[in-house]
């Protein structure tokens, strides 16, 4: 004896929970796939570790020593996020940094960027200006939001956020927020206490 065929509404709500499942688990799933397997291909010339994944776009170039951790993620968007290591240079980003598009990261000499970084849409880093070249240091945990730009020879503290079109042109102290054009450092508790009034 066959089961009884599923009502009308019952077979519409499956085939809901059936699509749901492909929108929020199979295509996902697919579409980090892709971007490992394409992250593969732009970072060749690189020493990378597991499960970096690009879903967009990246213009990668490696003349020099450039190394990226576990679990790093190029988003994609409007622009392509540019990541180069010049001859001669090292480059070091760490597990779990995130980067958005139309990043540009330039290693002239050395550029280190530590864990769980996240970099927003058209951050500038280069240790490089035109006039001088020293190494940039970026510790863990540090955001970088919109259209900042870090200059040569600077080093961000960990934890610390970099304020939208900021320019940074000098060290930021763990666990603050530079802000402004040159920018300024001010304590993240400070903020927060501030913030809420006491």
């Amino acid at each position: 004896m066959k089961p009884p065929l599923p009502s009308r509404q019952e077979a519409v709500q499956m085939a809901r929970a059936g699509m749901e499942l492909v929108r929020t688990q199979v295509f996902p799933r697919a579409e980090r796939v892709v971007a490992v397997a394409r992250a593969r291909w732009l970072f060749r010339t690189f020493r990378t570790g597991r499960d970096v994944a690009a879903y967009g776009p990246v213009a990668a170039r490696n003349d020099g020593h450039a190394e990226l951790g576990d679990k790093l993620t190029f988003l994609g968007g409007m622009l392509p996020t540019s990541v180069v290591c010049y001859e001669h240079a090292r480059l070091l980003v760490g597990d779990e940094t995130q980067f958005n598009y139309g990043v540009s990261v330039e290693a002239w000499e050395s550029v280190q960027i530590g864990a769980r970084c996240m970099f927003a849409s058209y951050v500038r880093v280069s240790d490089r200006d035109g006039q001088r070249i020293a190494p940039i240091i970026i510790e863990d945990d540090v955001w970088v939001a919109h259209g900042a730009i870090l200059l040569p020879g600077v080093r961000i503290g960990a934890r610390s956020v970099v304020s939208a079109g900021s320019i940074v042109s000098q060290d930021v102290p763990p666990d603050s927020l530079a802000m402004g054009n040159p920018a300024r450092s001010m304590s993240l508790d400070l903020v927060s206490r501030d913030a809420t009034g006491t």
